[in-house]
């Protein structure tokens, strides 16, 4: 699409059309109110940016100053007229136009995706790559695995975040952050212990009735659930884990902190300590007797002292 011999003129509010393959379906009052006003006060600044179809225009960019526009009855819109691009390209114009410029909402981009491997597949003729994917579209590595988290939940959990994603931020509970963390974690205890999950939808009901009636309180206690399916690595005892994540996952009051700082936190408290000490050891006997300077003398007294210490109050 050659944009340097793209057509500007003003064009009717009316005859413009929103692009279905933007991802972005969302469009809070009070995130538009600033351009709202803007608008108002100096007009449309910055030309949208339109293909022709037909007798009408389809938005490849600016959206939101085209649904301010029609908010505040103005009957033209100053206009690029770009040349039609095929399906594939003008999805990736969306992600790419998109992305690069504002925070979309994850669930928004996730139910997009499949359609670009769809349309990527034909292209490649082959299924595509994570790498593939991230290059075409712009999207991170990490906001891409964070949607397919969100891509593979069941359609009633979907349905539940569209309609806080609806909310203003501040107001918003059930977020993509929590479905994302509960599914990540969930997906961990999976690969250890699948027998805990055989009814997952269950367990996600009752974690998310925790999560509101408050006894896991953030959402990033999920990811101690994970190091608790995993302390196999830290050396507790496999039945201690599995009567844990039991507890954490029944439909109860036990929530997921709780059950960490007391049953797990010290043994992996302890291993983290033997990989300092292991670093300093070997810092230490790569150390030149000469650079040895009075700082660091008073330092290594202080941790001999310390180590002395603990190994008398250990016996």
């Amino acid at each position: 699409m050659d944009n340097l011999s793209a057509e500007l003129k003003e064009i009717r509010v009316e005859l413009i059309d929103r692009n279905p393959e933007n991802p972005r379906i969302l469009f809070r009052q009070d995130e538009l109110e600033e351009l709202l006003n803007s608008i108002r006060v100096y007009g449309v600044q910055v030309p949208i940016a339109v293909y022709k179809a037909g007798r009408r225009y389809v938005l490849i960019d600016g959206e939101r100053r085209w649904r301010c526009s029609k908010k505040l009855g103005r009957e033209t819109v100053p206009a690029l007229i770009q040349t039609a691009p095929d399906p594939l390209r003008n999805l990736l114009l969306m992600f790419n136009i998109h992305s690069l410029r504002e925070q979309w909402d994850l669930l928004t981009i996730a139910m997009k995706l499949p359609r670009v491997v769809l349309l990527l597949s034909g292209e490649l003729g082959r299924e595509p790559k994570e790498h593939d994917i991230c290059e075409r579209t712009g999207l991170s590595r990490a906001v891409l695995r964070r949607c397919k988290l969100l891509i593979e939940l069941p359609q009633q959990y979907k349905d539940q975040i569209l309609e806080e994603l609806h909310k203003p931020k501040a107001q918003q509970r059930l977020t993509e952050d929590f479905f994302i963390e509960m599914e990540r974690s969930l997906k961990t205890v999976w690969g250890v212990f699948p027998q805990l999950l055989r009814n997952k939808d269950e367990v996600r009901r009752v974690l998310i009735k925790k999560y509101q009636g408050n006894v896991i309180k953030n959402v990033v206690h999920f990811r101690l659930l994970a190091k608790i399916a995993r302390a196999s690595k830290v050396e507790v005892d496999e039945s201690v884990i599995i009567s844990s994540l039991s507890e954490v996952l029944g439909d109860n009051h036990v929530d997921i902190e709780r059950v960490y700082e007391e049953r797990f936190s010290s043994a992996y408290n302890e291993r983290d300590l033997v990989s300092r000490i292991s670093t300093v050891l070997d810092a230490l006997s790569r150390l030149v007797p000469d650079e040895v300077d009075d700082e660091l003398r008073q330092e290594l007294h202080k941790l001999v002292r310390q180590a002395s210490q603990v190994l008398e109050d250990a016996g």
